[in-house]
């Protein structure tokens, strides 16, 4: 089951780690410099439902979305009804994810420990060696099959893992070892008290807590996504002690994982795979300009450069360019190349359109979205209204969408009708449906609006859809009234058929 999404508050704190060029003096003494420190970064999990997703199983996580810190990408994985060792459980990780595979073991291990290799599990049973004739073996032994163990439905314990399960081109921390290519890191895990009491339940090192024993080694190698790639506690908290309201760990069947990682992070030297600025120059950061193609599309229809058609619109010229409006309107298309005054002298009257509305089209024809007067809540309902006529008359549907999306936005008791008489004129289905809706929720009201009246004139046929919707908005509600009250009061029994026979055995004999 999917939780709700994640609550992500990713911290990078980039230390001073740089690396010192090496210096050479002419008396051939020379020196070099290793800086280390650590990049932090947290993640924050809330995971809303508890109850739903706790006895999904044995080894069955909850993951968290992905996160990045230092050029690595890693997840959380909580096991609500725990993770035992993989020696006892006969099924991989979830496709995707690794399988935990480091930390504590049976969960005696401190989290910290150094990552393991899974293993795959060997059937239980003794292996036959001889038999009974003599210890001669009279042909090759069966093969034994693997069967999987039965995985328990209940765990006392609750886990908890990190899994690094990718990289960026330029990650950071990595370090070439005999066993591979492997990032250290210190971990701590939080469950976080809800109550405010700073009560929180947190397992992991830190680097500057005393007797530590180091960082933690977790594998970057692909070859093999099961081996040492993870990290956490089998054993993170018992489920009695997370489940107790009066721990503050769950709140309105919510819990809160708070990760923090330092990834350590090492510059200068010839073995930590960064080379200094002293044998190469730091290559510069190209910054790449966002598109801005509607940008200058719209300053050529401001200029008017090269336009060869002029629309006339309230007295007033308008300058455009043919070839785009052609390209974008099958309606221009077909009036700018018609064998007419418009498509041979490019003259063209538009009537029935104000100014505004035109410009606001021309623009939108061009850049593919309204001025950004127009954009979002800056288009009113009017300016909507019109604006939904002119797109379907010149068939730009995206356009239309627009209008009709801003106009479900707004309905109102005073526009419903007119918003409505409007949709069924120009094709716009979704914007009709819910004008009816909300028109059958509030008739009495709309019906003393004068679009209604202006709706009965130009759509009569609106008075039947509207009483229609109203018909099947009251079935709707009967049925589901009949449905509660046959859960409240049992099924209905009907009575028997009449049967004669059964009737005639029903009656008594006369007495003599």
């Amino acid at each position: 089951m999917a939780a709700q999404p994640d609550v992500v508050r990713d911290r990078h704190i980039q230390a001073q780690v740089q690396a010192q060029p090496q210096a050479q003096s002419g008396d051939g003494k020379s020196s070099s410099r290793t800086v280390t420190d650590t990049i932090i970064g947290e993640h924050e999990h809330t995971i809303v439902g508890y109850s739903l997703v706790k006895g999904i199983g044995d080894g069955e996580p909850i993951a968290s979305e992905r996160f990045s810190v230092g050029g690595h990408e890693w997840v959380l994985l909580f096991y609500p009804d725990g993770k035992k060792s993989s020696s006892t459980e006969g099924h991989l990780a979830p496709p995707g994810l690794p399988a935990p595979a480091g930390g504590n073991g049976g969960g005696n291990q401190q989290a910290g420990g150094q990552g393991q290799v899974l293993h795959l599990p060997i059937p239980p049973g003794p292996i036959p060696a001889n038999n009974a004739n003599g210890g001669r073996a009279q042909g090759p032994p069966k093969q034994q099959q693997m069967q999987p163990a039965r995985r328990e439905a209940t765990n006392d314990y609750s886990a908890l893992f990190v899994a690094l399960i990718g990289e960026s081109d330029a990650p950071q921390g990595v370090v070439n070892t005999s066993d591979g290519r492997v990032v250290r890191a210190f971990h701590r895990f939080t469950l976080v008290d809800q109550t405010g009491q700073g009560r929180d339940l947190t397992k992991g090192r830190r680097r500057d807590q005393v007797n530590e024993q180091g960082a933690v080694k977790i594998s970057c190698a692909r070859q093999d996504p099961n081996a040492r790639n993870c990290h956490g506690y089998r054993k993170f908290v018992k489920r009695s002690v997370l489940e107790n309201p009066q721990n503050g760990f769950m709140a309105n069947d919510t819990i809160v994982i708070r990760y923090t990682i330092e990834l350590v992070v090492s510059s200068g030297g010839a073995l930590s795979g960064h080379k200094t600025p002293a044998n190469l120059a730091k290559p510069s950061v190209i910054q790449v300009p966002p598109p801005s193609l509607g940008h200058d599309m719209a300053q050529l229809l401001e200029s008017g450069q090269a336009a060869d058609v002029r629309f006339k619109v309230e007295e007033e010229e308008l300058a455009a360019h043919k070839f785009i409006l052609t390209a974008r309107s099958p309606v221009f298309r077909a009036l700018l190349n018609a064998p007419m005054r418009e498509g041979q002298e490019g003259d063209v009257d538009i009537k029935d359109v104000r100014k505004p509305v035109f410009q606001a089209l021309l623009y939108f024809t061009y850049t593919d979205q309204l001025p950004e007067e127009l954009e979002g809540s800056n288009l009113d309902c009017a300016m909507a209204q019109h604006l939904l006529v002119a797109a379907d008359r010149f068939q730009l549907p995206r356009l239309r969408r627009i209008c009709e999306r801003r106009l479900c936005e707004t309905v109102e008791v005073d526009t419903v009708a007119t918003t409505l008489t409007l949709a069924e004129q120009n094709h716009a289905e979704e914007l009709k449906r819910v004008c009816l809706e909300f028109a059958s929720r509030n008739l009495s009201t709309v019906m003393c609006s004068e679009g209604y009246h202006h709706m009965i004139s130009s759509c009569p046929q609106l008075q039947a859809e509207l009483l229609h919707t109203i018909a099947v908005a009251n079935n709707d509600r009967t049925q589901h009234r009949s449905d509660r009250e046959r859960g409240r009061h049992g099924p209905h029994v009907h009575p028997r058929d009449h049967n004669p026979e059964d009737e005639a055995r029903r009656v008594r004999p006369r007495r003599e």
